[in-house]
């Protein structure tokens, strides 16, 4: 299967929100996925989320949220499950993690 989301219909203008992590795989940290669950549930319901994508390897994984624009992020940013998700992520569940917020300047999409 793979991680690319043909469903996504992004526009130059639009933005990627890459979060690169290492975290622990086996067991999941306790909390996570329920923190998982309930952050992928709220992000949905906010204006400008266009999808994502995802891909693990082990412990490193990257995920790959697409906004609308600068103001859909800086909604997410703002929310306090986001917050919440944050402090937990730092304290109890990553070793490490990188967070970029990009413009999309260009795009190619293929798919056979």
């Amino acid at each position: 299967m793979s991680f690319l989301n043909a469903n996504l219909d992004l526009k130059p203008g639009n933005y990627a929100v890459i979060f690169s992590s290492e975290r622990p795989v086996d067991p999941s940290p306790e909390g996570y996925d329920a923190m998982s669950d309930a952050t992928m549930e709220a992000v949905a319901k906010i204006d400008g989320f266009l999808g994502y994508e995802v891909v693990r390897n082990g412990p490193d994984a990257v995920f790959i949220s697409y906004w609308r624009d600068a103001v859909a992020v800086d909604a997410w940013r703002k929310a306090a499950l986001h917050a919440e998700a944050k402090s937990e992520g730092r304290a109890r569940w990553y070793d490490s993690y990188r967070s970029l917020v990009c413009p999309i300047e260009q795009l190619s999409f293929f798919k056979r």
